[in-house]
Protein backbone atom coordinates (compact mmCIF):
# COMPACT_ATOMS: atom_id res chain seq x y z
CA UNK A 1 0.00 0.00 0.00
CA UNK A 2 1.30 3.43 -0.95
CA UNK A 3 1.92 5.74 1.98
CA UNK A 4 1.54 9.47 2.02
CA UNK A 5 4.79 11.20 2.84
CA UNK A 6 4.42 13.74 5.63
CA UNK A 7 5.83 17.18 4.91
CA UNK A 8 7.89 18.77 7.64
CA UNK A 9 6.62 22.39 7.86
CA UNK A 10 9.92 23.64 9.24
CA UNK A 11 11.89 22.01 6.44
CA UNK A 12 9.49 23.33 3.81
CA UNK A 13 9.72 26.86 5.21
CA UNK A 14 13.51 26.70 5.23
CA UNK A 15 13.59 25.60 1.60
CA UNK A 16 11.18 28.37 0.62
CA UNK A 17 13.23 30.97 2.49
CA UNK A 18 16.36 29.73 0.75
CA UNK A 19 14.68 29.93 -2.65
CA UNK A 20 13.42 33.46 -2.00
CA UNK A 21 16.86 34.57 -0.83
CA UNK A 22 18.45 33.07 -3.94
CA UNK A 23 16.01 34.85 -6.24
CA UNK A 24 16.44 38.11 -4.36
CA UNK A 25 20.23 37.89 -4.60
CA UNK A 26 20.01 37.04 -8.28
CA UNK A 27 17.79 40.06 -8.91
CA UNK A 28 20.12 42.30 -6.94
CA UNK A 29 23.05 40.94 -8.90
CA UNK A 30 21.30 41.63 -12.22
CA UNK A 31 20.53 45.19 -11.16
CA UNK A 32 24.09 45.79 -10.00
CA UNK A 33 25.45 44.31 -13.24
CA UNK A 34 23.22 46.59 -15.29
CA UNK A 35 24.30 49.65 -13.32
CA UNK A 36 27.98 48.72 -13.57
CA UNK A 37 27.65 48.11 -17.31
CA UNK A 38 25.87 51.45 -17.78
CA UNK A 39 28.54 53.33 -15.83
CA UNK A 40 31.30 51.78 -17.89
CA UNK A 41 29.60 52.60 -21.21
CA UNK A 42 28.39 56.06 -20.19
CA UNK A 43 31.86 57.09 -19.05
CA UNK A 44 33.53 55.63 -22.13
CA UNK A 45 31.10 56.63 -24.89
CA UNK A 46 28.95 59.39 -23.41
CA UNK A 47 25.38 59.19 -22.14
CA UNK A 48 23.64 60.02 -25.41
CA UNK A 49 25.59 57.45 -27.42
CA UNK A 50 24.67 54.46 -25.23
CA UNK A 51 21.48 52.51 -25.88
CA UNK A 52 19.58 50.07 -23.69
CA UNK A 53 20.76 47.30 -26.00
CA UNK A 54 24.35 48.35 -25.38
CA UNK A 55 23.80 48.16 -21.61
CA UNK A 56 22.10 44.76 -21.68
CA UNK A 57 24.78 43.39 -23.98
CA UNK A 58 27.55 44.60 -21.68
CA UNK A 59 25.75 43.23 -18.61
CA UNK A 60 24.95 39.91 -20.29
CA UNK A 61 21.22 40.07 -19.59
CA UNK A 62 18.09 40.32 -21.71
CA UNK A 63 16.07 43.43 -22.48
CA UNK A 64 13.23 41.91 -20.44
CA UNK A 65 15.56 41.73 -17.43
CA UNK A 66 16.50 45.37 -17.94
CA UNK A 67 12.86 46.46 -17.77
CA UNK A 68 12.33 44.45 -14.59
CA UNK A 69 14.74 46.84 -12.91
CA UNK A 70 14.61 50.10 -14.88
CA UNK A 71 11.82 51.81 -16.77
CA UNK A 72 14.25 53.60 -19.07
CA UNK A 73 17.85 54.67 -19.61
CA UNK A 74 17.02 57.84 -17.68
CA UNK A 75 16.07 55.67 -14.70
CA UNK A 76 19.58 54.22 -14.73
CA UNK A 77 21.03 57.73 -14.72
CA UNK A 78 18.78 58.64 -11.80
CA UNK A 79 20.03 55.69 -9.78
CA UNK A 80 23.56 56.73 -10.60
CA UNK A 81 22.68 60.22 -9.34
CA UNK A 82 21.24 58.78 -6.12
CA UNK A 83 24.46 56.87 -5.48
CA UNK A 84 26.52 60.01 -6.12
CA UNK A 85 24.21 62.08 -3.90
CA UNK A 86 24.41 59.55 -1.06
CA UNK A 87 28.19 59.75 -1.27
CA UNK A 88 28.28 63.55 -1.43
CA UNK A 89 25.61 64.49 1.11
CA UNK A 90 27.68 63.79 4.27
CA UNK A 91 30.54 65.79 2.77
CA UNK A 92 28.32 68.83 2.18
CA UNK A 93 26.65 68.59 5.60
CA UNK A 94 30.03 68.27 7.31
CA UNK A 95 30.41 72.07 7.42
CA UNK A 96 27.66 72.11 10.04
CA UNK A 97 29.91 70.24 12.47
CA UNK A 98 32.82 72.63 11.97
CA UNK A 99 33.45 76.29 12.65
CA UNK A 100 31.28 77.44 9.76
CA UNK A 101 31.92 81.12 10.50
CA UNK A 102 35.67 80.74 10.06
CA UNK A 103 36.81 81.57 6.54
CA UNK A 104 39.73 79.14 6.51
CA UNK A 105 37.44 76.33 7.67
CA UNK A 106 34.87 77.10 4.98
CA UNK A 107 37.57 77.27 2.28
CA UNK A 108 38.95 73.92 3.44
CA UNK A 109 35.46 72.40 3.34
CA UNK A 110 34.93 73.68 -0.20
CA UNK A 111 38.33 72.35 -1.26
CA UNK A 112 37.35 68.93 0.11
CA UNK A 113 34.12 69.01 -1.92
CA UNK A 114 35.97 70.07 -5.07
CA UNK A 115 38.60 67.34 -4.60
CA UNK A 116 35.95 64.64 -4.12
CA UNK A 117 34.14 65.75 -7.27
CA UNK A 118 37.39 65.72 -9.21
CA UNK A 119 37.86 62.07 -8.23
CA UNK A 120 34.38 61.39 -9.68
CA UNK A 121 34.74 63.52 -12.78
CA UNK A 122 33.70 60.74 -15.17
CA UNK A 123 30.44 60.15 -13.31
CA UNK A 124 29.74 63.87 -13.03
CA UNK A 125 30.23 64.31 -16.75
CA UNK A 126 27.67 61.57 -17.38
CA UNK A 127 25.17 63.16 -15.00
CA UNK A 128 25.62 66.53 -16.69
CA UNK A 129 24.92 64.93 -20.05
CA UNK A 130 21.84 63.16 -18.69
CA UNK A 131 20.60 66.45 -17.25
CA UNK A 132 20.71 67.94 -20.76
CA UNK A 133 19.23 64.92 -22.52
CA UNK A 134 16.45 64.00 -20.10
CA UNK A 135 13.85 66.55 -18.95
CA UNK A 136 12.53 64.22 -16.25
CA UNK A 137 16.05 63.79 -14.88
CA UNK A 138 16.42 67.49 -14.21
CA UNK A 139 13.07 67.68 -12.38
CA UNK A 140 13.86 64.63 -10.29
CA UNK A 141 17.19 65.90 -8.94
CA UNK A 142 16.02 69.41 -7.98
CA UNK A 143 14.65 68.38 -4.54
CA UNK A 144 18.14 67.20 -3.57
CA UNK A 145 19.27 70.76 -2.84
CA UNK A 146 16.25 71.39 -0.63
CA UNK A 147 17.18 68.22 1.26
CA UNK A 148 20.65 69.68 1.79
CA UNK A 149 19.14 72.92 3.07
CA UNK A 150 17.09 70.94 5.58
CA UNK A 151 20.16 69.00 6.68
CA UNK A 152 22.28 72.11 7.13
CA UNK A 153 19.42 73.81 8.94
CA UNK A 154 19.84 71.36 11.82
CA UNK A 155 23.24 72.84 12.70
CA UNK A 156 23.46 76.23 10.94
CA UNK A 157 20.71 78.74 11.87
CA UNK A 158 20.88 80.57 8.52
CA UNK A 159 19.69 77.38 6.78
CA UNK A 160 16.88 76.72 9.28
CA UNK A 161 14.17 77.80 6.87
CA UNK A 162 10.45 77.15 7.13
CA UNK A 163 9.09 76.67 3.56
CA UNK A 164 5.61 77.68 4.73
CA UNK A 165 6.71 80.92 6.38
CA UNK A 166 6.38 83.94 4.05
CA UNK A 167 9.24 85.74 5.81
CA UNK A 168 11.57 82.86 4.85
CA UNK A 169 10.61 82.78 1.16
CA UNK A 170 13.48 84.93 -0.08
CA UNK A 171 16.06 83.29 2.18
CA UNK A 172 14.93 79.87 0.90
CA UNK A 173 15.67 80.92 -2.67
CA UNK A 174 19.01 82.41 -1.62
CA UNK A 175 19.98 79.20 0.21
CA UNK A 176 19.01 77.09 -2.81
CA UNK A 177 20.99 79.31 -5.17
CA UNK A 178 24.03 79.27 -2.87
CA UNK A 179 24.17 75.49 -2.63
CA UNK A 180 23.36 75.04 -6.31
CA UNK A 181 26.23 77.38 -7.21
CA UNK A 182 28.67 75.52 -4.96
CA UNK A 183 27.68 72.13 -6.38
CA UNK A 184 27.57 73.35 -9.95
CA UNK A 185 30.96 75.06 -9.81
CA UNK A 186 32.49 72.05 -8.10
CA UNK A 187 31.13 69.81 -10.86
CA UNK A 188 32.47 72.10 -13.58
CA UNK A 189 35.84 72.40 -11.85
CA UNK A 190 36.08 68.62 -11.75
CA UNK A 191 35.83 68.49 -15.53
CA UNK A 192 38.07 71.56 -15.98
CA UNK A 193 35.19 73.47 -17.52
CA UNK A 194 35.57 77.24 -17.88
CA UNK A 195 36.39 79.58 -15.03
CA UNK A 196 35.27 77.07 -12.41
CA UNK A 197 38.77 75.58 -12.35
CA UNK A 198 40.28 78.94 -11.36
CA UNK A 199 41.84 78.64 -7.85
CA UNK A 200 40.06 81.87 -6.88
CA UNK A 201 36.67 80.17 -7.26
CA UNK A 202 36.92 78.60 -3.80
CA UNK A 203 37.80 81.97 -2.27
CA UNK A 204 34.82 83.63 -3.92
CA UNK A 205 32.45 80.83 -2.88
CA UNK A 206 33.78 80.95 0.68
CA UNK A 207 32.99 84.66 0.89
CA UNK A 208 29.51 84.08 -0.56
CA UNK A 209 28.84 81.30 1.95
CA UNK A 210 30.01 83.46 4.87
CA UNK A 211 27.87 86.39 3.72
CA UNK A 212 24.81 84.15 3.84
CA UNK A 213 25.68 82.50 7.17
CA UNK A 214 26.66 85.68 8.96
CA UNK A 215 23.53 87.50 7.84
CA UNK A 216 21.67 85.43 10.41
CA UNK A 217 23.35 87.40 13.21
CA UNK A 218 21.84 90.60 11.82
CA UNK A 219 18.24 89.36 11.92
Amino acid sequence: MQRDHAVDPASSSARMAGLLAFNQNRKASSRENLLAAAIKLFCRDGYAEVSIEDITGEAGVSRVTFYRHYASKAAVALELFRHAAADGTPRVLAIGTRDYRNRATVAEWLADCFAADYAMQGILRVLSQANVEEADFSRAVQPYIFDLIGGLGKTIPAFAIDPGRPADARRRVEAWLLLYTILDQSNHAATRSGISADPLMIDVLADTFLDFVNRETDR
